[in-house]
């Protein structure tokens, strides 16, 4: 019976110890897990961190890459416009190059409901032109009550009831000397931005203005103001009325276009804020054989336009002297010389904004839109 009670006492004795330790088990399980929440925390964050880095050097990338097309360009390292008689020069492996961009057509998705109407921006005149800002945050309109109107259109799609109606109240408007029929923002010259804006008038002169927060006397607010040519034998006029104009990708220089056949190509020198002046220096003057309906810089020193009724595209080379070269529209860069015949009109073009103008996008006048090769003018889609 002794040896019973010493052995039950023992056993008692082993459970109170297995106890014991089972209960500094729990707890050292307990501090275990806190610790690896603790640490799969650090980490999360860490990842988060990283994602966020990753996503930085993604932008940078995207960045440099376009850069690094700028510097191509700018270097020579783009292949120059062809003219006629050059075609397929490069070889048939280019041309299939070309022709895969664009056998993938787009999602179908566009716009087609108006998310926002701004109502009797010039008055009751008709508005003729407009254009946006190179980061779209501002839209430049010219009306035939002969006023440039710069909106922060933005402002339109506040959810307020009146919104669209307080952009236009808010709108700066500067008076032109004729109705405004064309306009151009400058585009940003090498990071730094222009704040010049332009307008092409029915009486063939250009109106040149600036624009900022509190330009023209207006706290707080988008303003703009004109801009006075410092020199009268500087200022920009054309014998008929202005058709297009378009500013250089990364330098101060406009060129504009008007009935008469002219192309005038101006540079801004300097501008004097204090006293709303600017100083332009006249680069070239081209006299073409009709009506320039559209011109457009294929990149920084290649400029190409468009005469009304002529088969081709018209080149010129900033480099060396605007020395012009053709490439015929019609047959997409054939050789055998110009056809006379041409069915339609380009009303308006624009440069691919990536790959250094490769490619031409032509509006016409019969309701056909073409993709050109610029550099053999043939025809993509």
């Amino acid at each position: 019976k002794h040896h019973d009670t010493t052995e039950i006492t023992h056993s008692a004795h082993l459970d109170w110890r297995t106890c014991t330790m089972d209960l500094l088990g729990d707890i050292g399980n307990a501090d275990q897990l806190s610790s690896a929440r603790a640490e799969n925390a650090v980490l999360a964050a860490k990842v988060k961190e990283l994602s966020f880095k990753v996503a930085e050097l993604e932008l940078q990338n995207q960045t440099l890459l376009a850069e690094v097309e700028i510097y191509r360009a700018e270097a020579g390292g783009a292949r120059p416009p062809k003219t006629a008689g050059t075609e397929g020069a490069d070889g048939g492996d280019d041309d299939e190059t070309t022709a895969e961009e664009y056998i993938v057509s787009g999602n179908g998705v566009f716009p087609s409901d108006p998310a926002a109407t701004l109502e009797n921006l010039h008055n009751i005149s008709n508005p003729l032109c407009c254009t946006l800002h190179p980061n779209d945050s501002l839209l430049a309109t010219g009306g035939a009550d002969s006023h440039l109107v710069v909106t922060e259109w933005g402002a339109a799609l506040s959810p307020s009831a009146d919104a669209a109606k307080k952009a236009v109240d808010q709108a700066a408007r500067i008076s032109c000397n004729a109705p405004v029929i064309c306009t151009a923002f400058a585009q940003a010259n090498r990071g730094m931005s222009l704040p010049i804006l332009a307008a092409g008038c029915m009486d063939g002169s250009v109106q040149l203005a600036r624009y900022g927060r509190d330009v023209g006397g207006v706290e707080g607010r988008m303003g703009a103001q004109a801009l006075v040519v410092s020199s009268t034998n500087n200022a920009i006029k054309h014998g008929k009325y202005v058709r297009c104009m378009e500013w250089a990708p990364s330098s101060p220089i406009l060129a504009s276009a008007a009935a008469d056949g002219t192309v005038y190509l101006n540079k801004i020198k300097s501008m004097d804020e204090d006293t709303g002046s600017v100083e332009i220096e006249t680069v070239q003057t081209l006299h073409l054989s009709g009506a320039v309906e559209s011109l457009c810089f294929v990149d920084d020193h290649t400029l190409c336009a468009y005469v009304r009724g002529t088969p081709h595209l018209s080149y010129f080379d900033l480099n060396d002297g605007c020395k012009p070269s053709k490439l015929c529209i019609n047959s997409g860069g054939s050789s055998g010389g110009f056809e006379d015949h041409v069915s339609f009109t380009i009303m308006d073009m624009s440069p691919s904004p990536i790959g250094g103008g490769k490619f031409l996008a032509a509006a016409t006048d019969n309701s056909r839109n073409i993709i050109f090769d610029s550099r053999t003018a043939k025809h993509v889609r």
